[in-house]
C-alpha cells in the first residue's frame, strides 16, 4: 500500500503541472483567438472607417512591398527603404501600422523614403493620402467571401481548440494527445490585417504575434510526427528513430527563430536585423528556397506514412479507421502543397479559390474528430464506471470547476485584449487566474475524496489502473501473487465483486485464485469443451445466459453448471502462443453496467500479459528446479571426488632404495584417470597408471572397478604373470561396460633389492626412463604389452623387463599432460616434456612432478583443462 502510494504521489505532481501547462497554453490560444475574432469582427462591420496601409513592410523592414495605387501613385517603389513615419523613425512596425491604425481614411501620411543600391538617391518625403479599408461603395462581399471569413475566423479556430485541448486534458499523460493539441493549434492562424497585426502597442501584443508565427511554424514538423507515431509508429521510424528527429529539429527551430524574430519586428526592428534574421537566412536560404524543400519533403513523407500505415494495418478495423484518416489528411496535405509551391513561385492565390482551400484545411480536423469520437483510434474518455449518484457528484464538481476557470478564462481575455493593456494590468491578470486555479484545484480535490468517501469509491481512472497493472504483472514470477494482484487491481478498477481465475490441471481448468464467493467455487471448465474452443478462437467471450443465441447455451452438463457456479458476464484466456493456461472469469460490475470496450481492450492486456507472466512463472520454476538438481548433482560430484580421491594413495611410506610420488588432477569433478603403488611385499612394489575413455561418472566408475581388481587381486592373489593378469583386466572391462568403454593400461611390478621392473603396457603412453649411460642421457620407452583394455574380448599380451640403476628416474603419464593445449590448440608436447626433466633429473620425485605440472600449467597459459592430469615419478636412489 505504501509503495503504491508513493508511486501516485509523482504521477499526480506531474499531471498537475501538466494540467497548469495545459491552462496556461489554453489561455494564450484562447487570447489569440478572442482577438483575431473581434478584430476580423470590427473590420467587417466598420470596414469604411479604417484606413488601409498603402503598402506593406517586407521581413525584417528590408523594402516596402504590396503597394497599392495611393503608395505607387506618391513614387514609392517596390523595396524603397522606409526611414520614417509622421516624423518618427521607423525602429519597429509599431511606428508604421500603428500610425495606419490610429488615422482615419482621408487622413495624409508622412513618411521618408530611399531608394536602396549605388546610385545614393537622396531621401524623399512623400505624402500619402490614405484609403479606406474597404469603401461603402465598394460592392458586398460575396457569399464565398463570407464563407471563407467564417471558416478562417471561427469554425476552425473553435474545432481546433475544442478537440485539441479536450484529448490532451483527457489524456493528459499521453505524448500523442499533446501532439494532436500542437497540430491542431498550429492551423489556428491569424484572420486579422498587418495593419492591425502590428499596430498594437505593448509587450503583450508582441509576445502574442511572435507566439501565433510560432505555433502556425510548428505545423509541418508536428504533422510529420503525427503521421508517424499515430496510430502506432512507422516500422521504418523503429529501425531509424534519429531521422525524424533531424528533420522536426530543423524545422523547430526555424520556427522558433521565426517566432522571436516576428515578436521583435513590432518594437525592436534592429534585433531582428541584427540576432534572428542572418541564422534563419543561414538555415533557410536567402530566398527561403532550402526551408521550403523540406517542409516539401515532410509533407510527402506525411502523406507516405499514413498510406503505408493503411497498406499495412494488421485487422480489417484497423484499416477502416486509418482509411478514413487517411481520406481526410490527404485534402489537407494538398492544401499545403499550394500554399507552400506559391509561396516558393510569388504566386498570389486567387480569391476566389479561398474557399475550397479552406475547406480542404477544414476536412482534417473533423476527420480527426470522427475517428477519435466514434471510431475510437484514439481512446479519449475516461469513462466513469459507477453509479449514477457518483457521476451527478463528481459531475457537479467538475462542471462548477469547469465554470470558474472559464470565467476567469474570460475576464483574462478581456483584459489582455484592451488596447491599453499594460505590464501592471498583465500581472494582475496572471497572478489572479494562477490563485483561481490554485484555490478551486484544491478545493475541488478535497471535495471529490470526500465524494469518493461518501460514495464507497476510490476515484481512481481504470484505463491508468488496468494500464499500469499490464506492465506489472510481467514482472512477478510467483503464480499466487500474481493471480491475487490481478484479481485484486482489476476488482477495485472496474468495482467487480466476484472474480475467479482458473489454470489448467488433469484435464481441466479448476479455480487458482477467486473473490468474493464463499470459499472456492467447486468448478471445473474442461480443455476440450465449447468454452475453451470459444476462447481460443477470439480474446474474450460474453457470456448471456438470457440471450438464446448466445453461444453459453451449446454447453451441456458439468461445463454448464460450471459457468452458472461462476456466474460470469465476461470469460478472458490467459494464453501464450495459442496455448490456453487459464481462465479469468469476470462477474457484473457493482453498477451493473456493461462492460464498454474500453473495459474490455484493457481487459485483453492484462489477460495476456498475464499469461505471458505465467508462462514465465513456470520457466523460472523450471530453472529454479533444474539449479536446484544441478546444485544437488554437484554435490554429489563432490561427494564422488572425495571418494576418488581417497581411492588413490594418500601417501608414499618410505622404501629403502626408492623415492616415489604421483598426483592425479580432474578435469571435471570426478575423472577417469587412475595411478597406484601397491606394497606387495616388503621387497616389492606394484606401479599402476590408467587412463579410462570419457569422463566424468562412467569413467570414475570403472577406473574403481579396475582398482578394485587390481589391488584385489595383487594383493591378495599375488599373479607372477602379469599377462595373465592383463587379461583377466582386459575381460573384466569388456563384459561390464559398454562398446565404446575401453581403458589405456600400464602395470609393473618392482623388485626393489635388484631393481628390476617388470611390466606389460596395454595400450597407454609409454612411461620415460631417465637413465645415465657413457653418452650423457639416455630415454628409453616402456612400450612392450598389447591392445587397450576392453575394447576387444580375448586379447595377448607380451611382458617386459627393465633393470634401474642408481639415479634413473622412470615417469609415467596420461595423455591430458603431454596433450595439454593451449588457447591456440597448440600441444605442450613430450619433447618439452622431456626439455622439462633434463634440468631436474636430481630433484626428488615430489619436486619433480610440481615442476612438470608447473610446466604444463605455464603452457596451456589459462586455457580450458580438456583432460584428466596424472603423472607417477618413481626415482631409484
Amino acid at each position: 500500500m505504501t509503495t503504491e502510494a508513493s508511486t501516485r504521489r509523482p504521477r499526480r505532481r506531474s499531471h498537475r503541472l501538466a494540467y497548469a501547462g495545459l491552462a496556461a497554453l489554453f489561455l494564450l490560444a484562447v487570447t489569440g483567438f478572442v482577438r483575431n475574432a473581434s478584430t476580423s469582427v470590427e473590420l467587417l462591420r466598420h470596414r469604411s472607417d479604417y484606413a488601409r496601409a498603402p503598402f506593406h513592410l517586407g521581413d525584417a523592414n528590408w523594402g516596402a512591398v504590396g503597394l497599392l495605387p495611393e503608395a505607387e501613385a506618391e513614387g514609392i517603389k517596390f523595396a524603397d527603404t522606409v526611414l520614417a513615419v509622421n516624423g518618427r523613425p521607423v525602429d519597429g512596425y509599431f511606428v508604421y501600422y500603428g500610425a495606419v491604425r490610429k488615422a482615419k481614411p482621408g487622413d495624409r501620411l508622412r513618411v521618408q523614403i530611399k531608394t536602396p543600391g549605388p546610385q545614393n538617391d537622396p531621401v524623399r518625403e512623400l505624402s500619402i493620402e490614405l484609403r479606406p479599408y474597404r469603401s461603402s461603395a465598394d460592392p458586398a462581399m460575396s457569399l464565398a467571401e463570407y464563407a471563407v471569413f467564417t471558416l478562417q475566423a471561427f469554425v476552425l479556430p473553435i474545432i481546433c481548440i475544442a478537440l485539441g485541448f479536450w484529448v490532451a486534458a483527457a489524456r493528459i499523460g499521453d505524448p500523442s494527445a499533446w501532439l494532436l493539441l500542437v497540430l491542431l493549434l498550429s492551423l489556428v492562424g491569424g484572420s486579422e490585417a498587418a495593419e492591425f497585426t502590428f499596430g498594437r502597442e505593448g509587450a503583450v501584443h508582441s509576445f502574442l504575434a511572435g507566439f501565433t508565427a510560432f505555433r502556425a511554424g510548428l505545423l509541418v514538423p508536428a504533422l510529420l510526427l503525427f503521421a508517424i507515431v499515430f496510430p502506432e509508429r512507422l516500422p521504418l521510424d523503429r529501425r531509424f528513430p534519429w531521422v525524424k528527429w533531424i528533420v522536426v529539429g530543423y524545422l523547430v527551430l526555424v520556427s522558433t527563430l521565426l517566432g522571436i524574430s516576428v515578436g521583435l519586428w513590432t518594437h525592436h526592428l534592429e534585433w531582428a536585423r541584427q540576432y534572428t534574421s542572418p541564422p534563419i537566412q543561414l538555415l533557410t536560404g536567402v530566398e527561403g528556397d532550402f526551408g521550403g524543400f523540406v517542409s516539401f519533403v515532410a509533407i510527402v513523407a506525411c502523406a507516405a506514412s499514413l498510406g503505408w500505415k493503411v497498406f499495412a494495418a494488421p485487422s480489417r478495423d484497423a484499416r477502416r479507421r486509418l482509411l478514413l484518416l487517411f481520406v481526410g489528411a490527404v485534402p489537407f496535405v494538398v492544401a499545403l502543397l499550394i500554399v507552400v509551391l506559391a509561396g516558393r513561385f510569388e504566386y498570389i492565390i486567387p480569391t476566389w479559390f479561398y474557399l475550397p482551400l479552406f475547406t480542404m484545411v477544414l476536412v482534417f480536423p473533423l476527420t480527426l474528430a470522427y475517428v477519435i469520437v466514434v471510431h475510437r483510434a484514439m481512446d479519449v474518455r475516461v469513462v466513469i464506471r459507477q453509479g449514477l449518484q457518483y457521476v451527478l457528484a463528481r459531475g457537479g464538481i467538475r462542471v462548477i470547476q469547469i465554470a470558474l476557470l472559464v470565467g476567469a478564462t474570460i475576464a483574462a481575455t478581456t483584459v489582455l485584449t484592451a488596447s491599453n493593456a499594460g505590464t501592471a494590468s498583465v500581472a494582475i491578470v496572471v497572478a489572479g487566474l494562477a490563485g483561481v486555479a490554485a484555490i478551486g484545484g484544491r478545493f475541488a480535490d478535497r471535495l471529490r475524496r470526500w465524494v469518493d468517501r461518501r460514495f464507497f469509491r476510490e476515484a481512481y481512472e481504470a484505463d491508468a489502473i488496468l494500464s499500469d497493472l499490464a506492465s506489472k504483472v510481467r514482472t512477478i514470477v510467483e503464480t499466487r501473487p500474481l493471480l491475487e494482484t490481478v484479481a485484486t487491481r482489476v476488482a477495485e478498477s472496474l468495482h467487480i465483486p466476484r472474480i475467479a481465475i482458473l489454470l489448467y490441471g488433469e484435464g481441466a481448468f479448476q479455480p487458482a485464485f477467486a473473490l468474493g464467493y464463499e470459499g472456492s467455487p467447486d468448478v471445473a471448465i474442461p480443455a476440450d469443451g465449447v468454452t475453451v474452443a470459444r476462447l481460443r478462437k477470439q480474446q474474450h467471450a460474453l457470456v448471456r445466459f438470457d440471450d438464446a443465441d448466445s453461444w453459453v447455451h451449446l454447453t451441456a452438463g458439468a461445463e454448464r453448471r460450471s459457468l452458472e457456479a461462476l456466474q460470469p458476464e465476461l470469460l478472458l484466456p490467459l494464453s501464450l502462443n495459442e496455448k490456453i493456461l487459464g481462465i479469468v472469469s469476470l462477474g457484473a460490475k457493482q453498477s451493473e453496467e456493461p462492460f464498454s470496450k474500453t473495459d474490455i481492450r484493457l481487459l485483453d492486456s492484462v489477460a495476456a500479459q498475464t499469461g505471458l507472466a505465467l508462462e514465465n512463472g513456470r520457466l523460472t520454476a523450471a530453472v529454479a528446479a533444474e539449479v536446484a538438481a544441478r546444485a544437488k548433482q554437484a554435490r554429489d560430484i563432490e561427494i564422488a571426488r572425495d571418494v576418488q580421491q581417497r581411492l588413490l594413495p594418500q601417501e608414499f611410506p618410505p622404501i629403502n632404495g626408492l623415492d616415489y610420488a604421483g598426483t592425479c588432477r580432474a578435469a571435471l569433478g570426478v575423472g577417469g584417470d587412475y595411478y597406484d603403488f601397491i606394497p606387495l611385499s616388503k621387497t616389492q612394489l606394484g606401479v599402476a597408471i590408467g587412463d579410462v575413455s570419457g569422463k566424468g561418472i562412467p569413467a570414475a566408475l570403472l577406473m574403481a572397478s579396475l582398482r578394485a581388481y587390481l589391488r584385489g587381486a595383487q594383493t591378495i592373489h599375488h599373479q607372477a604373470d602379469l599377462t595373465e593378469v592383463m587379461r583377466n583386466l582386459n575381460t573384466l572391462v569388456y563384459e561390464s561396460s559398454a562398446a565404446n568403454r575401453y581403458a589405456t593400461f600400464f602395470y609393473g611390478e618392482l623388485d626393489v633389492p635388484s631393481r628390476v621392473l617388470t611390466y606389460v603396457n596395454a595400450g597407454h603412453n609409454p612411461p620415460m626412463l631417465f637413465r645415465r649411460t657413457a653418452n650423457g642421457a639416455d630415454v628409453a620407452r616402456l612400450d612392450t604389452g598389447g591392445p587397450v583394455i576392453g575394447l576387444i574380448e580375448d586379447c595377448v599380451y607380451q611382458q617386459g623387463s627393465v633393470a634401474l640403476t642408481e639415479g634413473d628416474v622412470l615417469i609415467a603419464y596420461t595423455d591430458g599432460i603431454s596433450e595439454a593445449m593451449n588457447a591456440v590448440n597448440e600441444e605442450w608436447g613430450e619433447d618439452r616434456m622431456m626439455a622439462a626433466v633434463g634440468p631436474q633429473r636430481a630433484a626428488s620425485a615430489a619436486t619433480l612432478i610440481d615442476v612438470l605440472m608447473n610446466a604444463a600449467d605455464a603452457f596451456v597459459a589459462g586455457a580450458p583443462q580438456h583432460d584428466d592430469m596424472t603423472l607417477l615419478v618413481v626415482r631409484a636412489v
